[in-house]
C-alpha cells in the first residue's frame, strides 16, 4: 500500500507544484495590467485630493502639510522632483500624460505628476500582510495535507482490491477453481476483476470438460478395445478362414466405431474450446434441407419423412455444422422410433424452426435438459445402435448456440419426442461468429 500511496501522492504533489510555481506566475503576470487598473481607481479619489491640496497653497507649505497627512495613512505620502524619477519604458508615456503610474514592476509605490509643477506625488511603498511569508507557507502544509486525505483513502481501497485479487489468483493457481474475485462495487479496477472471473469461469469449464472427456474415452473405449483384443486371440486360434474372417470383420467394426467415437469427441471439443466459431452465410433453407434428408436414407426399421413449406427461405447459417446438427437429430431419431420419424420446417417470424418427430416411447420430462449434456444416455445399454456416444445432442446444443439458436424436446403429436431446432432467420454480417 505505501508504494501505492507515495506513487499517487508524489505524482499530484509534482502536478500541484507544477501550477503552484508555473501556472500561477504566469497568471499573476498575465493579470498584472488588471491589478494595477484596480490599485489605480483605488487610489485615483486619494491623489486627487492631495493635488488639490497641494495647488492650493505654496511649495514651501508642502512639507508641513504632507507630515502632517502622513499620520492618517498606513503608508508614507510625499512628493518626489520629477528630474530624480527612473520610471519604467512601458509607463513613461502614460505618466507624462498625467496618469497615476508605478514607479516599478511591482506596483509597490504608485506615481502622478503635480500639473504645473517639477514634483509629482507618490505613494506607497503600499501595506501588505504582516508575516505573508509565513501564512503562505502554512498554506502550502495545509494543501498537502489535505491532499494527503484523498490520496490516502483511494490509495487503501485500490489496495485492499488489488489485494483481494491477487489472493484469488494465488488461490486459483493453487488449484482452487472455485475461487473468484471480489471488490467493491465503486472499485476502479472493477472491469479487472470481471475479466478475471471470466478468465477462472472459462479455465474452470476447460479443465472440468478436459476431466470428463478424459474419464470419458478411458470408460467409452473399453469395451470395443476388449472386443478387438477377444478377436485377435479368436484369429490366432480360429480354425477355418471363414472363421478367421468373421472375426476380422468384427474387429473392423469396432474399429469403426473406435473413429467414429473419437470424430464425436473432437467435434465436442472444439465446439466447447471455441464456442461460436461458425461462419454463416445465406443459404436457400428449403432445398439444403431436403438434400439433407435424401442423403440419409431410410431406415430398416422407421420410415423418414420430410414436411416443408411451398415457399423457399434464405437464412443465415453455416451449412457445414448445421447439417452436422440435423443430422444428429435424425439419426436420434431412428434409432428411437417405432416406425416414423417426420421432419418438419416453419419460418416464424425471424426465426426458422426445424422440427424432427418420431413415434418412439418418448423422453421423461424429468430429464430433458440432462440428454444435452456430454456422455447422458437414458439408454444404459452398450448397444451403440440404441444407446449412442452420448455426445451427438450435447453437439448439436453447441452448434444451436454457435448460430445463436436453441435447442429443445418436448412430446411429439407422433407420441414420442419431438427436438425443435430454432435460429434466427437473418444476421447481420457484423454478428458472424
Amino acid at each position: 500500500m505505501k508504494r501505492i500511496f507515495f506513487t499517487i501522492y508524489v505524482l499530484i504533489a509534482c502536478f500541484v507544484l507544477f501550477i503552484a510555481l508555473g501556472v500561477v506566475p504566469l497568471v499573476d503576470h498575465l493579470m498584472m495590467g488588471v491589478e494595477f487598473e484596480e490599485e489605480r481607481s483605488e487610489f485615483r479619489g486619494i491623489f486627487t485630493l492631495i493635488i488639490e491640496d497641494l495647488q492650493s497653497i505654496p511649495e514651501s507649505s508642502w512639507s508641513g502639510y504632507l507630515e502632517g497627512i502622513n499620520h492618517s495613512f498606513d503608508y508614507p505620502i510625499k512628493v518626489v522632483r520629477n528630474s530624480t524619477l527612473d520610471l519604467p519604458e512601458v509607463y513613461r508615456g502614460q505618466y507624462l500624460d498625467g496618469f497615476i503610474v508605478p514607479i516599478s514592476d511591482e506596483v509597490v509605490v504608485l506615481l502622478q505628476k503635480i500639473p504645473g509643477t517639477a514634483y509629482s506625488l507618490s505613494l506607497g511603498p503600499l501595506p501588505e500582510i504582516k508575516n505573508i511569508a509565513v501564512i503562505e507557507f502554512l498554506m502550502v502544509i495545509l494543501v498537502f495535507v489535505v491532499l494527503a486525505i484523498p490520496v490516502f483513502a483511494w490509495s487503501f481501497f485500490l489496495w485492499r482490491d488489488l489485494l483481494r485479487m491477487e489472493e484469488a489468483a494465488r488461490s486459483f493457481g493453487k488449484g482452487n477453481l472455485t475461487i473468484r474475485a471480489s471488490v467493491s462495487g465503486f472499485s476502479g479496477i472493477g472491469d479487472l476483476k470481471g475479466t478475471f472471473n471470466a478468465m477462472a469461469d472459462r479455465i474452470e469449464k476447460l479443465i472440468a470438460s478436459h476431466k470428463e472427456l478424459t474419464n470419458a474415452v478411458s470408460h467409452e473405449l473399453r469395451t470395443p478395445l476388449s472386443r478387438i483384443r477377444f478377436g485377435m486371440e479368436m484369429v490366432k486360434t480360429g480354425k477355418t478362414k471363414d472363421d478367421q474372417e468373421r472375426y476380422f470383420q468384427g474387429i473392423e467394426r469396432d474399429v469403426g466405431e473406435i473413429e467414429g467415437l473419437v470424430d464425436e469427441m473432437l467435434t465436442y471439443a472444439r465446439f466447447d474450446r471455441e464456442p461460436g466459431q461458425v461462419e454463416p452465410d445465406a443459404h436457400e433453407v428449403v432445398a439444403w434441407l431436403r438434400y439433407l434428408v435424401s442423403c440419409e436414407g431410410q431406415d430398416e426399421g422407421a420410415r423418414l419423412e420430410l414436411t416443408t413449406p411451398e415457399e423457399t427461405f434464405e437464412s443465415w447459417f453455416d451449412p457445414q455444422y448445421m447439417s452436422w446438427a440435423v443430422r444428429n437429430l435424425i439419426r436420434n431419431a431412428l434409432c428411437h422410433a417405432t416406425s416414423r420419424v417426420c421432419v418438419s420446417l416453419v419460418c416464424r417470424e425471424n426465426n426458422m424452426i426445424l422440427y424432427v418427430d418420431d413415434d418412439g416411447t418418448g423422453i421423461p420430462e424429468a430429464h430433458r435438459v440432462r440428454i444435452f449434456e456430454p456422455f447422458a444416455r437414458l439408454d444404459d445399454s452398450r448397444n451403440r445402435k440404441s444407446g449412442g456416444y452420448g455426445l451427438g445432442l450435447s453437439i448439436v446444443k453447441r452448434i444451436a448456440i454457435a448460430h445463436k439458436g436453441t435447442v429443445t424436446v418436448d412430446d411429439s403429436p407422433l407420441g414420442g419426442a419431438r427436438f425443435a431446432l430454432t435460429w434466427p432467420k437473418n444476421v447481420s454480417p457484423a454478428g458472424r461468429g
